[in-house]
């Protein structure tokens, strides 16, 4: 692999930042120093070191799930708070991971970050119909004719929803858990509001095979190798 696109794999910084410590002098592969960016590093045999120290780590790609709490925006880089203002500066990886798909600003729950597009694609992409949970909060009590309407699905300024599944969580059956087989702008809130309902409150509990599980308001924890296993099953990995 080029040293430049390992050191950046490693999260160091990205490819231009970490050829200019390169080109700099400031890295050594087995003792000796290299200015070439494009120099081939063996990963199972080579010592790399920056300023005389080893770097380490894994290149395979980094996967995390993470409770994005109320009050910020999923995005790298906005003007308002974002997610990654709550991400550890020293998590392996920062550098190269992103959030997949989208939570509202107002909403909280399971977000997945990692660094692998093809997971990210599919996760996102209408054709693997990737099932997400969540528990929605009402301004006021539904109907059990409703909510059976929002499982057939309703018709939106952009299509028809598609089936889904709802059901009740209390008895003031304001609460509901409704999983959903698409990811549509705002899509929960537009599928009650389509019937005169406003949603109060939303928690994204799970994404595929992948819960929320104990995670607190800004905890983020890798997924274990069956986490990660099982989401790219879901989505034909």
């Amino acid at each position: 692999m080029r040293l430049d696109k390992f050191l950046s794999k490693l999260g160091i910084g990205s490819r231009k930042e970490v050829a200019l410590l390169i080109k700099r002098g400031r890295v050594t592969i087995n003792g000796i120093k290299v200015t070439d960016p494009g120099v081939k590093v063996n990963l199972e045999k080579d010592v790399v070191q920056i300023d005389g120290k080893e770097v380490r780590g894994k290149v395979e790609g980094f996967y995390y799930k993470f409770y994005k709490p109320r009050g910020c925006v999923t995005s790298k880089s906005d003007k308002d708070l974002t997610v990654m203002d709550f991400l550890p500066k020293d998590l392996p990886g920062l550098n190269r991971i992103f959030p997949v798909g989208r939570l509202d600003k107002d909403a909280e729950g399971l977000l997945i970050f990692t660094d692998d597009g093809v997971l990210a694609h599919r996760m996102m992409h209408p054709k693997w119909k990737l099932v997400k949970t969540y528990q929605v909060w009402l301004d006021k009590e539904i109907t059990e004719l409703d909510l059976k309407k929002i499982e057939q699905g309703v018709e939106l300024s952009d299509g028809k929803t598609l089936p889904c599944t709802a059901s009740f969580l209390d008895e003031t059956k304001r609460w509901i858990k409704i999983e959903v087989r698409e990811g549509r702008y705002h899509l929960i809130k537009r599928m009650f509001g389509s019937l005169g309902y406003k949603v109060v409150g939303l928690k994204r509990i799970a994404i595929g095979p992948v819960e929320l599980g104990e995670l607190k308001p800004s905890e983020i924890v890798p997924l274990s190798e069956e986490e990660v296993k099982l989401l790219k099953k879901a989505v034909g990995l």
